[in-house]
């Protein structure tokens, strides 16, 4: 499928991912991770801060190239809410 971010070929691109926040995650950090392997690729990952899990320490610890925690918690779109859970900011 051509709009199936999952599907594309980012080699020497510079990519912003914002993936789904559900089970698929593990599939779009091993995406991002695997991709920002090629040369000329940079790849900047929005996703919740969970250091317990399997993709953070099989892709994002000790592998990204700077992993920043944001302070408090986002608000998306018109939200008066914010998310229910911590951000970080992941640079392959």
């Amino acid at each position: 499928m051509a709009d199936n971010g999952l599907e594309q070929d980012w080699a020497e691109e510079t990519v912003f991912c914002n993936p789904p926040y559900g089970r698929a995650i593990y599939d779009w950090v091993f995406k991002c991770w695997r991709e920002s392997r090629k040369p000329g690729t940079t790849v900047v990952l929005l996703i919740p801060a969970r250091t317990d899990t399997r993709y953070f320490h099989e892709f994002i610890y000790h592998r990204a190239r700077e992993i920043r925690f944001i302070r408090g918690r986002l608000r998306f779109g018109d939200g008066t809410a914010p998310a229910p859970f911590p951000s970080m900011v992941v640079v392959f």
